[in-house]
């Protein structure tokens, strides 16, 4: 009561920015959980394709050309490839995929993958390319890169059921505090941006609010995993870049990439691929620490069988046992990266301080990234990535035998 008369004070307080802020991190604790899902899945699901890829590889060694049980084989094979890609985007997803970061001018990599662009759409939709004349350096797994291009690009070719225009655009672009505020997230920094968009059907709100999300799918049963756009999205985030969608029903869909612009004057290097002839075995003593049974036992039999002395170990702890009693006569340790009672890098800590210089490769469905930081300059250590085929460890491990590195698989 103020003189008499009844007064209500009312205050407000705007709250968009708090709540546009909690929305984002609600979702990337959501996307988050879900990866670190699909990186546990994709792992698991990694060794089970090395038993199968190294069983089809060594029975089609065994196996005469003109035997007819050989294309029944190389369809197995062929079937574990695919499931090999369908992992490599789970875990791109979760941004555990391996990666090879080099310096890109993300013009060239368009560039060159439109001849591949023009087999998957259709002959109704027309494929156009509008590249910025001026270098755009990026820091990049150029074969990731291609894979978002192309995620995106099916997902246009399947938006236009008619026939349409796909359209592909690079420019440069600078983040400021305008953008920031705009869209609530962003660092300050120059980017090289990738718009892919197309003259299809669009989408509502309620959609581009789930696009990203996975498993989620406005296709038929069956011709759509829902994983085309968080894979997309997750190598995107793995990149420190930034991806988004603007469309409305019936006007198309633009999806815009933004990867951060390089100032590393690194040259792009090509790796020289391993030469492609006959494994040579040899008579060295190789430790195999693996707690997957039927890989353990497809990498002894491969190594035995090329003249390899082989002890095994089904976990961390057994390893670093089997390693004291012999450590000696052990000329070689193959780690697999995640095992129980001791996971590879805590194997290796263990067994170095009996032996610094032991010769030590990590295999694992993870990317080297989780080992190179530690062990970059170590020359006793090199990485190979799972799935590898029988023919291809053997080299790998003749190679760092007698002096070399192997290359990242």
């Amino acid at each position: 009561m103020l003189n008499g008369q009844r007064h209500i004070l009312e205050s407000f307080v705007d709250i968009t920015e708090q709540k546009k802020l909690e929305k984002q991190l609600l979702q990337s604790q959501k996307m988050d959980a879900i990866g670190q899902l699909a990186g546990g899945v994709a792992h698991d699901f990694n060794n089970i394709l090395s038993t199968i890829i190294g069983s089809t590889h060594l029975s089609l060694m065994k196996i005469t050309e003109d035997n007819t049980a050989r294309q029944d084989i190389s369809q197995i094979l062929e079937s574990a490839q695919r499931a090999t890609v369908l992992t490599q985007s789970l875990l791109a997803f979760s941004r555990k995929q391996a990666v090879d970061l080099r310096v890109h001018d993300i013009n060239e990599i368009v560039s060159g993958f439109e001849k591949f662009l023009l087999r998957i759409i259709r002959e109704d939709i027309v494929l156009r390319t509008v590249l910025t004349e001026e270098k755009l350096p990026i820091m990049a797994d150029e074969g990731q890169i291609e894979q978002v291009i192309m995620n995106l690009a099916t997902n246009a070719r399947d938006a236009m059921p008619h026939g349409g225009e796909l359209l592909i655009e690079t420019r440069r672009v600078k983040i400021d505090e305008r953008f920031v505020k705009m869209h609530g997230y962003g660092k300050l920094h120059k980017y090289a941006c990738i718009t892919v968009s197309d003259s299809g059907m669009g989408m509502d709100e309620a959609t581009k609010r789930k696009i990203f999300e996975p498993f989620f799918t406005t296709k038929e049963v069956g011709k759509g995993t829902g994983l085309g756009l968080a894979v997309a999205y997750g190598i995107v985030k793995k990149h420190d870049g930034y991806i988004n969608v603007v469309s409305a029903e019936g006007t198309g869909a633009a999806f815009n990439i933004f990867l951060p612009i390089t100032t590393t004057a690194a040259e792009i290097t090509v790796d020289k691929p391993i030469e492609h002839t006959s494994a040579r075995g040899g008579s060295e003593t190789i430790l195999v620490a693996e707690d997957d049974a039927a890989l353990r036992k497809l990498i002894t039999t491969v190594l035995s069988h090329h003249g390899y002395t082989v002890i095994t170990a089904a976990d961390g702890e057994e390893a670093v046992t089997s390693f004291i009693n012999c450590s000696d006569c052990i000329d070689l340790v193959l780690l697999d990266g995640i095992m129980p009672r001791k996971n590879g890098k805590e194997v290796y800590k263990e067994i170095s301080r009996f032996h610094p210089g032991i010769k030590v490769i990590f295999i694992s469905g993870y990317s080297e990234n989780d080992f190179a930081s530690e062990y970059s300059t170590a020359a006793n250590i090199a990485f190979i990535h799972k799935p590898v085929s029988p023919s291809d460890l053997l080299k790998r491990v003749r190679k760092f035998l007698d002096g070399g590195k192997p290359n990242q698989y």
